[in-house]
Order: C-alpha cells, then structure tokens, then sequence
C-alpha cells in the first residue's frame, strides 16, 4: 500500500500533468469503486493537488475528486503527446494496452486520459462537492507529521494512553496521518525500540527518540521517491529507491547493517513487522 511517501510523490508528479486542464468525460467500469454522480465533475478544470494522510486530493473548480490506492490501486496518466505518467502499484497483470480489464475508472482530460487500475478493487474514487465535506472525510485523521500541532507533548500524552503495542500504535491513522508498515518499521528501528513493546511502556528517552527518528525516516523516503516494492513506481515512471536505503523493512533474514544479526520478521495484529532483535529493545 502507497504510504505518506508514496502518495506525497504521486501527488507532486500528477500535478504537473493535471493542473490547468479540464475534465471532458468521466467512465465508470466498476460502480462500487466511484462515490457520487460522475457527471458532477466533467467540464471541470484542475485547480491543485494536495494530500491529506495516504488520500490524494484533487481541487477542482467546484468539487474534489479524492482518491485512495489502497492495496492494488494505480492511477496512470497517458497525455496526448509525451510519455506515460505512472503512480501506485504496477503489477505484471497491468502490463497491456490501456483500457484493460483492471482499468475501473477512465477519465479523459483536455490533454490526456488518466486511468485508475486496481486488480483487488479495494481502492476508490469519490467526488465531495464542498470543502465542509472534505474536512468531514478527513476530522478523523490526526495530525500531519509537518504540522506544528504533532508536537513531543502531544506524542508523549499519546502514547501514555495506550496499552497496544507501538507497532500498532504507530499504525493508528487517528494518532499520525500517513505512517503503514514500511515506515512504521524503519522509524522504530531508527530509534532502536521494539516493535512489540507496549506503547505505554516507553521511557521518555525512547518516547524522544522515536518523536525524532519520525519526520527523518519519512524526510529521507521523499528524497528517494518512496519505496519499489512489487514494482511500484513514482508519478514519473521512474522507481522509487527508499528499499535501497531501507535498515530492516523487507530485509528478512540479512544483516543488520548496524550489528550484523539477522532482520526478524514477526506477525503483530496480522501485520508484518520487521526489526533488529539486537538493536531494538
């Protein structure tokens, strides 16, 4: 799944193709995966994209168009001249001439047409015809990790009330916006903290320390590009090369690059963790 990273990424190379340029027609192949008339938008222009947590945003002249990959979902722009802008999760499976059978929402642009694939139809596409609405979608998120409202006291007060595991806890988009399993990962490891400790549990240092390690793991991914993992790619077409860079997130059984004991990976709520049994207490 596209992370705050990944998204981030997405967001920054769409807007070059999209900004300025007017929705002409919009088709539905899979109904469950758009909300709302899809009429609504067309003769619509692109004012600006923008991210809110793992959800893509795009302010139209009058309505927002969101967007959420979630597992499998790919968003591909192919413009009038030029080459393919690409971003989410390219599988082999999508690998032929567009439209095909994945290709669940076609919109056509004055300049292009952008197409959402998605091989496990978990994603979606959904029209909001005011900002209150927007805002309601989005109350139930938490702060950003750039916000000055994600302060340590916040973080600290947080943490103290919760008797899951950090994993968990980090993974919580009530508590930070944008952070899934990669990142979760890496900044644990960062500030050398186990995963399956108690989130309540932490002493103030460690509480510190990981408050720090957040916004530098996620700072260094946006200068990779995100992470390629099953051959996802930027909005540009070209690989994101976070993994090349990642400590313990897919490196199961390897060398910690810091002690050399092998990576562990464990289940934790059904979800892949990866760490150093050595480094992480």
């Amino acid at each position: 799944m596209p992370e705050l990273p990944e998204v981030e990424t997405i967001r920054r190379g769409l807007a070059k193709s999209l900004v300025g340029h007017k929705i002409l027609a919009v088709k539905v192949l899979a109904p469950k995966l758009f909300i709302g008339n899809p009429q609504l938008i067309v003769g619509q222009e692109v004012l600006e994209t923008s991210r809110r947590a793992k959800i893509l945003i795009i302010k139209l002249s009058e309505y927002f168009l969101l967007t959420h990959l979630k597992m499998t979902g790919q968003l591909i722009f192919r413009p009038k001249h030029g080459e393919l802008v690409i971003g989410g999760h390219p599988d082999k499976v999508y690998d032929s001439q567009l439209p095909h059978k994945h290709s669940h929402i076609v919109i056509e642009f004055d300049n292009g047409t952008l197409f959402f694939n998605d091989l496990r139809k978990f994603g979606w596409m959904k029209i909001l015809t005011s900002l209150d609405e927007l805002q309601g979608e989005v109350a139930h998120l938490g702060p950003e990790y750039t916000w000055p409202e994600f302060t340590i006291d916040y973080f600290q007060a947080e943490l103290a009330k919760r008797r899951i595991t950090i994993k968990q806890t980090l993974l919580d988009q009530t508590f930070i916006a944008g952070i899934g399993n990669i990142y979760a990962d890496e900044s644990l490891f960062s500030a050398k903290v186990n995963p399956r400790r108690k989130a309540n549990d932490l002493t103030k240092a460690e509480v510190k320390k990981l408050f720090a390690c957040i916004p530098k793991v996620f700072n260094l991914a946006l200068q990779h590009g995100g992470t390629s993992s099953r051959d996802y790619r930027q909005a540009d077409g070209s690989m994101g090369t976070y993994l090349q860079v990642a400590n313990v997130y897919k490196r199961e059984g390897l060398p910690c690059q810091v002690c050399g004991n092998p990576i562990e990976r464990i289940k934790i709520s059904g979800r892949s963790s990866h760490f150093c049994p050595n480094c992480q207490k």
